[in-house]
């Protein structure tokens, strides 16, 4: 499912013709993992700022809104806002600012839990750059190219490739799916902000509940129409579109590469 052009849903394909898009998907799978590794590494500030422009660089290059990609942290707002506290309140120091039983506030703690939003909203908004840029049929082909040397193991290389493209493919549509049943909801009167603790967490159920049902159904139409035009598994089958390695794929991983280096380097930068 393409994604629309006034509004992009994580884990979609945003269809524009850029130098990201027409990359080899090799090299963007391999692109950005060594950026959220490079990630993971950043312990400073400034140099977070300079991880978030990298990104931002990118997301101009392939003319994705960077507006609209960082609404896919909506989502984990809950998720950051408790690790925010956990490292906040938690954290021990030399410097104190607030004290209330076992909570205390110090610097070490803001700034770990600083250094903690940036990096999971990073992860989250970058992370999205890969399947905006990259149709599932080209993530499926990427993955079982990189895994083929798996093969001589024994390993299912394709059946692991297209689970993990059926998987990328469905939270798009898994998210549209609770968007309808919030708003339905809401429309008989339910209530997700007030109340109990016990009412919230049933209004909660009310939407897991027909959600997980949907999912459970999708899931069963495509085994039957796989099953129905026979596929088979991996064995024997070839692909419609060959992957070809380009400069340009060398190129773009190499500065990636680069900068996950001086990422690695700033550790020792004051």
């Amino acid at each position: 499912m393409g994604a629309k052009k006034n509004g992009i849903r994580f884990g979609s394909y945003y269809p524009v013709d850029s130098l990201v898009h027409r990359l080899d998907p090799r090299a963007k799978i391999l692109a950005m993992l060594f950026f959220m590794i490079g990630i993971f590494m950043v312990n400073k500030f400034w140099v977070f700022a300079c991880a978030y422009l990298f990104g931002f660089a990118m997301l101009a290059l392939a003319r994705i809104p960077a507006g609209k990609a960082l609404r896919s942290v909506r989502g984990l707002v809950v998720l950051l806002v408790f690790t925010s506290a956990i490292n906040m309140f938690f954290t021990p120091g030399e410097q104190l600012l607030w004290e209330y039983g076992p909570l205390h506030l110090t610097m070490e703690g803001l700034e770990r839990s600083g250094l903690m939003l940036l990096r999971l909203v990073a992860l989250v908004s970058f992370s999205g750059l890969l399947t905006f840029t990259t149709t599932p049929i080209e993530l499926a082909d990427a993955l079982e190219s990189l895994l083929k040397p798996l093969q001589r193991f024994g390993a299912p290389v394709h059946e692991f490739a297209m689970m993990m493209t059926i998987a990328l493919r469905f939270i798009p549509v898994l998210l549209e799916e609770a968007d309808k049943i919030v708003k339905a909801q809401r429309s008989r009167g339910g209530d997700f902000s007030s109340g109990s603790l016990k009412r919230r967490l049933n209004s909660i159920i009310a939407v897991i509940v027909p959600l997980l049902y949907n999912a459970l159904k999708r899931a069963d139409d495509l085994a039957i129409a796989m099953e129905a035009r026979a596929y088979t598994g991996g064995e024997g089958r070839v692909s419609l579109r060959e992957l070809v390695w380009r400069g340009s794929d060398t190129l773009a991983l190499a500065v990636v590469l680069v900068f996950v280096a001086l990422l690695f380097v700033s550790h020792w930068l004051d």
